[in-house]
């Protein structure tokens, strides 16, 4: 009926000048209360844990976790550092622990140091290490960015043991040690045949 077809684009106007743009795409806000992370009691992880958000921990971790806030489930274990400012341990952790607020349930299970500025131990939780309140826990405790080199400017982790300090130290069977250097032969790398 009318001169223009359906799959023709509408007419434009002469007097406004147009340009298509192409839409930026908007970055979802993050969620202030979204769900935890959780690792579940029937996985086992080797290898460090960085979130910006909540970690829940009920299965194995062999490695440092950082995080705002962890829960360490009743069947969890962890051998390594917690650092984060909210800290529930109800499970067996082997490491140094630095939170804002560290809360140790009936039970819980530590072996390490726990460095904070406000701690609870309920009745029942067992405990091996030294409590210290930090009132500069901000030093020892910095926040979680959200960029990934956040590995290198988090908070300094215990130091790790160097196994190169004892390599040129050998023992006698009657138990006195000595410093002697190894032999050249024993330092050199096997011989690869191609």
């Amino acid at each position: 009926m009318f001169s223009r077809s359906k799959n023709s684009p509408p007419p434009r106007s002469a007097g406004a000048a147009t340009t298509d743009v192409a839409p930026v795409p908007e970055k979802p806000a993050p969620k202030k209360n979204s769900a935890p992370s959780i690792i579940s009691e029937s996985l086992s992880i080797t290898g460090d844990l960085t979130s910006t958000g909540d970690i829940q921990i009920d299965g194995v971790v062999i490695g440092d976790v950082r995080s705002q806030k962890v829960t360490i489930g009743e069947s969890a274990k962890v051998q390594g550092a917690l650092i984060a400012d909210h800290i529930r341990i109800a499970g067996t952790v082997e490491g140094e622990i630095t939170g804002r607020e560290v809360t140790l349930t009936a039970s819980a299970r530590v072996i390490g140091d726990i460095y904070h500025d406000r701690l609870a131990i309920e009745a029942g939780a067992h405990m091996q290490g030294l409590c210290r309140r930090v009132d500069d826990v901000d030093k020892r405790l910095k926040p979680v960015s959200k960029s990934p080199s956040s590995a290198v400017d988090g908070p300094a982790l215990p130091p790790k043991p160097d196994m190169a300090q004892n390599a040129g130290k050998t023992s006698d069977k009657d138990g006195a040690g000595s410093d002697d250097k190894p032999e050249a032969s024993a330092l050199a790398e096997p011989a690869k045949s191609y």
